[in-house]
């Protein structure tokens, strides 16, 4: 379909086609694939959670953590 559109507009003598440059595929580096993946972990958790399958840290036992873990 794409194709035949391009002939039908090409037979026109007022259409201009000017090519434009084509947009490289992301690939993302080792430290974006890591992110993704922690990212995917935690939401995989939270998840559990909301369905009453896993039981989350309180804000206030991460930060006591963080705390003794600085010590």
């Amino acid at each position: 379909m794409n194709t035949f559109f391009i002939k039908v507009i090409k037979a026109f003598s007022f259409v201009k086609i000017e090519k434009t440059k084509t947009v490289k595929e992301f690939v993302p580096t080792p430290e974006q694939l890591e992110w993704v993946e922690g990212l995917k972990l935690v939401l995989e958790k939270v998840e559990e959670h909301q369905q009453g399958k896993k039981k989350l840290q309180s804000a206030r036992e991460f930060l006591r953590e963080l705390k003794e873990e600085q010590a």
